[in-house]
């Protein structure tokens, strides 16, 4: 299963997802494929140091994370859509992304110009989300598909 993660610049939230989701698989021994993108990203920008830093004390590195853009070509490239807002799940659909292969889970605030705290609230919320995501959503795909 293909996953793209998808905020607004993606310098916080969906590469901070994407870490995350590749450390749950890794733990869980799951194979998969995750990316992020913004729908208003500058191409190459790095992740937040914020971002580095909360996910860095949890052992995901974003070190090498580069923001880019979402495509035309993602709208039929990844197999799910994790948008971070309702607003971000509106403008995939709008694009031509079916809702069926949106997920949206509950609002992640934007910690965007927060201190370090507001980023630990918004990784330790996209890891509750995110496993929630896994169990609920994932795991009875693949299964489905053996």
């Amino acid at each position: 299963m293909k996953i793209l993660f998808v905020c607004t610049g993606n310098t916080c939230r969906s590469p901070m997802a994407e870490g995350l989701f590749r450390q749950l698989l890794q733990r869980r021994g799951l194979e998969g494929t995750a990316a992020s993108a913004g729908l208003s990203a500058i191409e190459g920008q790095p992740a937040s140091e914020n971002a580095l830093l909360a996910c860095r004390e949890v052992g995901v590195d974003l070190s090498a994370h580069r923001a880019r853009r979402l495509t035309s070509q993602d709208m039929v490239q990844w197999d799910l859509f994790f948008p971070m807002t309702q607003t971000h799940a509106y403008i995939l659909e709008q694009a031509g992304v079916p809702a069926a292969r949106i997920y949206v889970p509950e609002p992640v605030a934007d910690p965007f110009g927060g201190d370090l705290a507001v980023y630990r609230q918004c990784r330790d919320q996209l890891s509750r989300q995110l496993a929630v995501f896994l169990d609920q959503a994932l795991l009875p795909a693949w299964e489905g598909d053996r």
